[in-house]
């Protein structure tokens, strides 16, 4: 999947949902309304389960992004975040 915010690629999620590409910068004001698009898609029954373990290619759990994520309902464990519906 490719998140989108307005006409402009903001997200890539890995096929199988275990990791996300960000196609904006961290500090893009466009990141969070992203993830919350994701996660709105995941909790409303529109999309699988994610299990995120990486971000960018690096472990998610630590990650400049992994506040936000728990923010919007994933839920941490020792390696990975996630979300289901």
């Amino acid at each position: 999947y490719v998140v989108l915010v307005g006409a402009e690629p903001a997200v890539y999620v890995e096929r199988g949902g275990r990791g996300l590409t960000l196609l904006v910068d961290l500090d893009d004001p466009r990141l969070r309304p992203a993830l919350t698009a994701l996660a709105e898609f995941v909790t409303g029954g529109r999309g699988r389960k994610l299990s995120l373990e990486r971000i960018d290619g690096e472990p998610v759990v630590g990650s400049p992004v992994e506040e936000m994520l728990v923010e919007l309902g994933f839920r941490s464990g020792p390696r990975k975040l996630t979300l289901s519906a």
